[in-house]
């Protein structure tokens, strides 16, 4: 998707539309009452700074549908915290079968790739890939989502730790973001996997731990048996580093030094949305592949001030009367963060519609846990 193609999207505008028609009629049906929840000012500040450039750049009528974006997010917000009741045990469900949906295509990627290079081997095969656009995101995207739902399996393995199943469904997110050769997606996902294995270790308790040895045992097996993938990967990786810091980086450094200069051109607001579109590389619409450099870049310091009240929100009401599952959506979210520090994450309109999603959810959610610490281990509450 890129500026030039996004106000002829016909299909999606008409979605939108009946979307918040559902929407309206909703609201004259049930006569819902709006009040200001906790996430409200984040999202307002940020949704006025999506749309101060356009009080003194061009007109142009593509910056039109990037800039309302956030205000879209501001009304979902208000909407579902207002008329809605969370539970958080359909809401995990929800982020396991996204999981599962999204390594699923990732493998379907994976396949694709394979079919393409019959001359090759079978393990040099598998790591050609089918392009790195899947329609919707690209490789990239891909794996900060896989990252983002991978703690819901430690969920449901604290809920149900007498079966195996969901250890075994581990594997797959596990081997998929190994396969996509995704740099940026591998140390997101190292850094969930990282924390929900502290986690693990930290608050699973007997039983949890007794399973997660076995499924250790058998994880370590399986890769050691196909020792071969990992010793082309690791060769794959290397060769992918490049000579210098901007190849390395994928023309990374290139593409914050443009974004800093807009953002020292207009520092207060920034330039828009389509401020990158006066640079050679520009194509898809988040392009400046850094959750900051992208604020300051495209909303100025006024952006960046409401993405910091926007974290402070989040991290003020997960840190609070934290829990098990408070804790699994911080792991996912701070990978994600992590992962946005060098590619697109924050701002593409996926993360942010799940993110308004799920906090709506929780701040809704009239069961705050279905877990009880018992000597800082933690257990299922029997109902």
């Amino acid at each position: 998707m890129t500026f030039d193609t996004l106000t002829s999207m016909g299909f999606p505008i008409a979605a939108l539309t009946l979307i918040f028609s559902g929407f309206l009629i909703h609201i004259i049906r049930f006569k819902t009452k709006f009040k200001q929840k906790k996430f409200y000012i984040g999202f307002f500040l940020i949704a006025t700074a999506y749309l101060a450039p356009l009080i003194y750049i061009p007109f142009d009528i593509r910056s039109i549908p990037v800039s309302i974006t956030a205000v879209l997010y501001l009304f979902a917000y208000v909407f579902l915290s207002n008329s809605m009741k969370g539970n958080l045990n359909y809401l995990f469900k929800v982020m396991l079968f996204a999981n599962l949906l999204l390594t699923a295509e990732v493998f379907f990627y994976i396949y694709q790739g394979y079919l393409l290079y019959p001359e090759m081997d079978f393990y040099h095969r598998i790591f050609q890939g089918w392009n790195r656009n899947l329609g919707w995101a690209n490789i990239n995207d891909m794996c900060f989502y896989i990252s983002l739902t991978f703690p819901s399996y430690l969920y449901f393995i604290f809920k149900k730790p007498s079966t195996y199943l969901t250890w075994f469904l581990m594997i797959f997110p596990v081997i998929a973001v190994l396969l996509s050769k995704s740099r940026g997606g591998m140390v997101g996902f190292a850094v969930v996997a990282g924390g929900v294995f502290l986690f693990f270790l930290l608050k699973g308790n007997k039983k949890h731990l007794t399973h997660g040895l076995i499924f250790l045992a058998f994880t370590a097996l399986l890769f050691y048996l196909n020792r071969e993938i990992l010793y082309l990967w690791y060769d794959e990786l290397i060769q992918s580093l490049g000579t210098d810091l901007n190849s390395f980086s994928s023309n990374r450094i290139y593409i914050y030094t443009e974004g800093l200069k807009i953002f020292r051109e207009y520092p207060l607001f920034g330039g828009g949305w389509i401020s990158i579109y006066s640079f050679p590389f520009a194509g898809r619409i988040f392009m400046f592949h850094s959750t900051f450099i992208q604020a300051l870049a495209a909303m100025g310091l006024y952006g960046l001030f409401a993405l910091f009240v926007h974290y402070y929100q989040i991290g003020n009401f997960m840190i609070r009367k934290l829990n098990l599952e408070k804790s699994l959506f911080l792991i996912g979210y701070l990978a994600t963060q992590i992962h946005g520090l060098i590619d697109n994450v924050q701002f593409s309109v996926p993360y942010s519609s799940l993110i308004v999603l799920f906090l709506a959810t929780w701040e809704t959610s009239e069961l705050e846990t279905s877990f009880t610490l018992v000597n800082h281990r933690y257990h299922i509450i029997e109902t």
